[in-house]
């Protein structure tokens, strides 16, 4: 009888801690989104077409990941930090030479950002962003008997997303960003549009 005293009362303890949680986090849905995470992306990465020699597009996939972390600030409100690196593949764009040059094309190398930000909690399930930060990129320039370089540039990042809770820890995410970068381009400053999916773990 002892024991089943304690069995019940053991089990009313932890729905209880269960249901007091869910109620904060009804409460304070923005804790939902807090603490380290970790996810992988993929999407379409594209720089304008004005950019490179001879007015060529450049559009490729992007697979990549980020790591970051979250505080609430008060009930809905996060702020955090980021920082990610990604790779374009299977894209390139052929680029017209003047007579007598040696044709070459263009593709994406690597693609890294370091990036802060904030965050508003619709519900303990759903998070949208915004994001702002330093970025970092790479194009490849490959000539016609295959040597390639990569011509590395810096600039600056801006995006939005939204987070949505899959389970407790698990989430998925969609985010568009731009990114602008000095003489990346080889000609003019290169403006550079991604859309992202990814799934992603909060520890």
């Amino acid at each position: 009888m002892r024991n089943s005293m304690l069995f019940f009362a053991a089990t009313a303890t932890l729905f209880g801690a269960q249901a007091a949680l869910a109620q904060e986090s009804e409460q304070a849905p923005a804790k939902a989104f807090a603490g380290p995470r970790a996810e992988v992306t993929v999407g379409i990465d594209q720089s304008n077409d004005d950019a490179f020699a001879g007015g060529s597009e450049l559009t490729s996939m992007r697979v990549g990941g980020a790591v970051g972390y979250d505080v609430a600030i008060g009930k809905r409100v996060t702020l955090g930090i980021e920082a990610g690196i990604g790779w374009g593949i299977a894209g390139h764009t052929p680029v017209m030479s003047t007579a007598g040059a040696t044709p070459y094309s263009i593709s994406a190398g690597h693609d890294a950002d370091i990036s802060a930000r904030i965050g508003y909690a619709l519900s303990p399930k759903t998070l949208i962003y915004a994001k702002a930060g330093w970025a970092d990129a790479a194009y490849r320039l490959t000539t016609g008997n295959e040597a390639y370089y990569d011509n590395n540039d810096k600039g600056v990042r801006f995006g939005a997303g939204i987070e949505q809770k899959l389970t407790k820890q698990v989430y998925a995410k969609a985010e568009y960003r731009y990114s602008m970068y000095g003489n990346a381009g080889y000609e003019q400053d290169t403006g550079r549009h991604q859309l992202l999916t990814g799934i992603g773990v909060r520890f």
